[in-house]
């Protein structure tokens, strides 16, 4: 996946936005953040580097289910379908003949729950290395906020007294429709417990839908949705920080999948969530 541009700010992850926070002591959790701690990601030896691996592991079992459950979650989505090589795709813009399908792997994670226990994930990822320029993206660069901004509604914050949510948005990177229709992947591996209705024939590809990990264009194409529904939902833009938005007693600020909200109200912060 594509690096997000940074104008004007040093903020290297998310993680350290949700840690300056904290270390300010103005940051509330948003309501569902609240009832729940966050998990930890092991980065250790026991992650898997390639689906063979994964299957030598002693937690083969464990790994298998966190494909199955990722392959739900992309299925459910709508992210792609199932069509043949050679075959000609009506889409909207052209009927196009299915071209050679981009590679696809599974990254695989383990995270340590609140109450000690572990969780594997495995992250159906798409080899974003292999696209054409021109041919199946073009821009890629996507704003992101400069830290004065974050200074600036941290500092608003702490003088009159306002709240602060900070949000993730699950799954942001999957929501997005993509800005293709030629953009296929090969059949990843690991899914053989389907039928074979479910998952085609060997001659089988995946036509994108939806933006998936790994493409280049994501972070252009998530950024053009958030924007758009919070437009459409009466924000403004500011035009000194493009992912500043504003709107009668809130200011929001994104940052990638991030979002620093901050009311100068009850009834703001009440409206916001609504």
């Amino acid at each position: 996946m594509s690096k997000a541009h940074e104008e004007g700010g040093d903020l290297t992850s998310s993680e350290h936005l949700a840690s300056a926070f904290l270390l300010l002591g103005i940051a509330e959790a948003s309501e569902d953040e609240a009832e729940m701690e966050p998990t930890i990601e092991c980065k250790n030896e026991s992650e898997p580097p390639t689906y063979k691996a994964a299957l030598r592991s002693l937690q083969a079992r464990q790994w298998k289910e966190a494909i199955r459950q990722e392959w739900h979650v992309v299925v459910v989505n709508h992210t792609f379908d199932i069509v043949e090589k050679g075959t000609t795709v009506h889409t909207p813009m052209t009927d196009r003949t299915v071209e050679e399908p981009i590679g696809c792997k599974w990254i695989y994670k383990r995270k340590i729950n609140p109450d000690g226990s572990t969780r594997y994930k495995a992250r159906l990822v798409i080899k974003g290395y292999e696209q054409k320029e021109d041919i199946d993206y073009d821009e890629t660069y996507t704003p992101v906020s400069k830290m004065a901004t974050f200074r600036l509604i941290l500092a608003l914050a702490a003088q009159y007294g306002w709240d602060i949510d900070h949000m993730d948005v699950v799954m942001a990177f999957l929501n997005p429709r993509i800005d293709r229709d030629n953009i296929y992947m090969e059949m990843p591996l690991g899914i053989d417990w389907l039928t074979s209705n479910e998952r085609g024939s060997s001659g089988s590809v995946l036509i994108l839908r939806k933006a998936l990990y790994g493409l280049k264009q994501v972070p252009r194409l998530w950024y053009e949705d958030i924007d758009g529904y919070l437009q459409s939902i009466g924000f403004r833009q500011s035009a000194e920080d493009l992912n500043l938005d504003l709107q009668q007693g809130v200011l929001l600020v994104l940052y990638v999948d991030d979002l620093l909200i901050t009311y100068n109200s009850a009834e703001g912060r009440e409206h916001m969530i609504k």
